[in-house]
């Protein structure tokens, strides 16, 4: 044999080997949210727990012949278990860890900063707090959150309260800001069908109390920010769920997710269907969504996102107190024959981008286009409208230095445009009649903001945030069958600004107090303005208001008891308040001054945390809100409401949370939820009950066949009381009560498939 020969041979077999090497290597690379990568982060491989380190590019290469469990952990950051197969090239996301309530990362009014360097009221829903529920819809995992009750009066009907923002919501979503992936979600107008939405379309919840005019807005009750994906959970796998409850509840679910080093795209659908606990209580709901999440460099970030919703849902109706006592399942009469419901289909299309312009410089722009049909009978009237809505939001932002301390600034712009074709009908055994009106609304809404966050001292932060709102409608009513007199109208909102101050002080690496000021302001939506009788207006006046608030937050115990503490004021002008006339029609008024003084307290305490132990954690949650709402000065018609309650509004509330998981997959979940009764009208006669509910979720995560799977049921109402979860505020013939279901259970699978 020649030497060549011999030479080629060898060359040959270590080329071989090489590949051989090859095809059996598994690379993991580790990144944060941001798609960052976290070098350190150790992964140990199970059962011989072997530790390899991520490099600087959070990249550890393996060499395994069978399928091997492990775990992934880095500081801050969630541990993370998984699978590993032969030759498995996986991208794994870790989420920061939200056990410490204090050390929870929010954007807040100053970008991504823990919860401790913060002023406010802020709070953080992730999902594990979503999935510890009946998983229909977000009301549970919402009214665990201080200041916040989430109600919903029917299967698809819901109303958010923040701070008792919803005294003008007869229905829906009003006062309050909502954003989706990082756009409006709440329209120009100023109405939000948060109902659109599938709990598999948000992910997490962020929610900021009282004003946030300096940044957000219009929107006195608050901001709620949602994302609709989790980042952690992007792993080349498919999540298929399907679950199924009392009153014939029904939901199939699906997230299909490819994931390289450099890009993300998710596909989600979920189909929801309900006969719900009262008559005439029928929800039926589609969504499909599709991200797409783009890093075609270290300094860009392109995201994109298309959301569809097919809603349906019928309307039961208020009942009085004897109908309640009577038979709490029936529907208002003539809800029935009119076909009271709702339909409402919607498309969304966003596109964003971050780019790092310098050392400095950085832009955020996210730009929106929707359209929605939405077809409303109802037993006084059919409505239908169509609109279609261009949102953008950017902002830039400044890193600098000043005195050698350093001043992060702000600026932004967020414009709204709005095209609103409204018909109003008679409604004729559930059918639209004659057109009684119908208008053309086109809507302008900018906001100009800035904010300026200076670092005083190390532990010392100084925050100032101002804005400029303007908002204009212009309404053209092109058909009046009622005062045969069609005109076109012009209401213009004087230009409003609104200023933040706020102080952050950090005591030690445990404990921080903060101070804040900030101003509101909240004009009537155009549902206030266009009312449901044919009348426009114009003569209502937008709220506006002065949040004055101090938080502590910290954490003791070597961090196994976690608490944050806010007490706030807020004194509101012209608030709107809503009545009735004599066929029953929901109008608005101001109602002049009102005082809002509370206290809002979250607990944490994790009593056990041991990986190896037979119980592998065990934690107790508790949320409690006090708050002492009034009408300060407010006659009407020679009635005199000055001093009563807020209607809408507990005093008390109280909820408390348990969770434990066992080494072997079993966890089980306890919640308990207690509420003071409720004033449901300005004169403060009529009450709802107090009421105290408990909830039970229990299940098996772990592994078959070699893939996740999670087998869950759980009951809600355990002790089967009778209350109502929404209200109607001030209604006409008493009609206040929407009972909730009484004692149901529900039961589900999840299983993800890797690929």
């Amino acid at each position: 044999m020649s030497k060549t020969t011999l030479i080629l041979r060898s060359a040959s077999v270590a080329i071989m080997l090489w590949l051989c090497s090859s095809l059996s290597a598994q690379e993991v690379i580790i990144k944060n949210e941001s798609f960052e990568p976290l070098p350190g982060a150790t992964l140990v491989m199970l059962p011989d727990s072997v530790v390899y380190v991520a490099d600087p590019e959070g990249r550890i290469t393996l060499n395994i012949q069978e399928p091997r469990s492990a775990t992934i952990s880095y500081v801050g950051y969630t541990t993370q278990n998984l699978l590993i197969r032969q030759g498995d090239n996986r991208v794994i996301i870790l989420n920061r860890s939200n056990k410490v309530l204090s050390e929870l990362v929010v954007e807040g009014f100053s970008g991504k900063q823990p919860l401790n360097r913060q002023s406010g009221g802020l709070a953080y829903i992730t999902p594990g707090t979503f999935n510890r529920f009946d998983e229909s819809s977000l009301v549970n995992a919402v009214n665990t959150v201080p200041g916040v009750r989430f109600e919903q009066r029917a299967g698809g009907s819901y109303r958010v309260s923040i701070r008792g923002s919803s005294i003008r919501s007869p229905f829906g979503v009003r006062n309050v800001k909502v954003y989706w992936n990082g756009i409006p979600f709440t329209e120009p107008g100023g109405n939000t069908f948060l109902n659109l939405l599938d709990l598999n379309n948000t992910a997490k919840l962020e929610i900021m109390k009282g004003p946030s005019a300096s940044a957000f807005g219009a929107g006195n009750g608050g901001v709620m920010k949602i994302q609709s994906t989790d980042l952690s959970m992007l792993s080349n796998a498919s999540l298929l769920s399907t679950s199924f409850g009392s009153f014939g509840a029904q939901k199939f679910s699906g997230v299909h997710n490819v994931l390289n080093e450099n890009s993300s795209l998710t596909l989600k659908w979920s189909s929801q269907t309900s006969d719900g606990y009262r008559e005439h209580n029928r929800l039926d709901r589609q969504t499909i969504e599709l991200d797409g999440l783009f890093f075609p460099s270290d300094k860009r970030t392109i995201s994109a996102s298309i959301l569809y919703s097919d809603l349906f849902y019928q309307i039961p109706g208020g009942l009085n107190p004897d109908q309640r006592a009577a038979n709490p399942r029936q529907s208002r009469p003539n809800s029935i024959e009119r076909n009271s419901s709702v339909g409402n289909e919607y498309f969304l299309f966003t596109v964003g981008q971050e780019y790092q312009i310098s050392d400095s410089w950085s832009n955020k722009t996210n730009v929106g286009l929707s359209t929605s049909k939405f077809e409303n009978p109802f037993i006084l009237d059919y409505k239908r409208d169509n609109q279609q809505i261009f949102s953008l939001r950017s902002e830039f932002t400044n890193e600098l230095s000043l005195g050698g301390k350093d001043l992060n600034m702000t600026y932004g712009i967020e414009y709204q445009k709005s095209f609103f074709d409204g018909k109003n009908f008679g409604n004729v055994d559930g059918q639209a009649d004659t057109i009684r009106f119908a208008d053309e609304v086109d809507i302008d809404q900018q906001l100009l903001f800035a904010n300026f966050d200076y670092q005083l001292s190390e532990s010392l932060g100084l925050t100032f945030g101002i804005s400029l709102n303007s908002l204009s409608y212009r309404i053209d009513r092109t058909i009046d069958k009622i005062n045969d007199n069609p005109q076109a109208f012009r209401k213009e909102f004087n230009e409003v600004w609104s200023p933040r101050l706020a102080l952050s002080q950090t005591i030690n690496d445990n404990y921080s107090v903060h101070f804040s000021v900030m101003s509101g302001f909240s004009p009537p939506t155009t549902t206030e303005v266009r009312t449901n009788e044919g009348s426009i207006n114009l003569g209502l006046q937008a709220e506006k208001g002065t949040n004055y608030e101090v938080n502590f937050r910290g954490a003791a115990a070597d961090k196994k008891l976690s608490f944050d503490l806010a007490l706030f004021y807020f004194q509101l002008s012209d608030a709107i308040t809503t009545f009735a006339d004599g066929q029953g029609v929901v109008l608005f008024r101001n109602a002049g001054e009102t005082s809002q003084k509370g206290l809002e307290l979250s607990t944490r305490m994790d009593w056990l945390t041991d990986a190896s132990g037979l119980v592998r954690s065990l934690s107790t949650s508790l949320a409690y809100t006090y708050h002492d709402f009034q009408f300060e000065n407010y006659i009407d018609d020679g009635d005199d409401f000055s001093g009563m309650a807020l209607p809408g509004t507990s005093p008390h509330v109280v909820n408390i949370q348990t969770d434990l998981v066992f080494r072997n997959g079993i966890y089980m979940n306890l919640t308990y939820h207690y509420s003071d009764p409720i004033p449901l009208n300005d004169a403060n006669t009529f009450f709802s009950r107090a009421y105290n509910l408990v909830n039970l979720r229990a299940g098996y995560h772990g592994r078959l066949f070699n893939q996740d799977i999670e087998l869950y049921g759980g009951v809600d109402n355990l002790f089967d009381v009778s209350y109502s979860l929404g209200n109607d505020l001030n209604a006409f013939g008493r009609r206040y009560f929407q009972p909730a279901a009484t004692i149901n259970y529900y039961f589900g699978l999840k299983v993800k498939l890797n690929h």
